[in-house]
């Protein structure tokens, strides 16, 4: 059985999500500041039988070439999207794990990471907004311990024909 043919199902979304993908990558390091813009390109694949997607991209800050990688998909036993996270700036050695909810055009998913400097954890929420069958958002904010959430990284994509 694939799982993506499950019309209406949230494999059937992630399924939607597959192919080449470029656009714009903003950052921010401090809320309502934007400190760097860049190209972004990437690719979405469907992995075993449409349960998982891996969306691999690249990019750069300050002229350093910068690459990711997001696995998601939806774990139908817990009912809630699950992910991975991993790049070559943000996470450093780390795998991010995130959970989370369908939302009305896609999910949003949270997780966590440690605090360099011995804080309390940070948390990090990821949307993802399939705005329409060649449009997509994936936006995601720090969550700080004491001041709250604040717009982190913006990717603005247009489906690759």
């Amino acid at each position: 059985m694939t799982f993506e043919k499950l019309s209406g199902s949230p494999h059937h979304f992630l399924s939607q999500l597959a192919g080449g993908w470029s656009g714009n990558s903003k950052l921010w390091f401090e809320p309502d500041k934007l400190a760097g813009e860049s190209p972004l390109v990437g690719n979405i694949q469907l992995l075993l039988d449409g349960r998982f997607v891996l969306f691999l991209y690249q990019s750069s800050i300050d002229g350093e070439p910068q690459h990711g990688m997001f696995t998601f998909g939806y774990n139908t036993t817990l009912d809630r999207y699950e992910c991975s996270w991993v790049d070559s700036f943000h996470n450093n050695t780390a795998i991010m794990f995130c959970t989370g909810n369908a939302t009305e055009n896609g999910f949003s998913v949270l997780g966590s990471y440690p605090d360099p400097d011995g804080g309390p954890d940070w948390g990090w929420r990821t949307q993802v907004e399939l705005i329409d069958n060649d449009h997509l958002v994936i936006t995601a904010y720090n969550i700080h311990p004491e001041y709250g959430e604040a717009k982190a990284t913006e990717a603005t994509l247009t489906r690759i024909k």
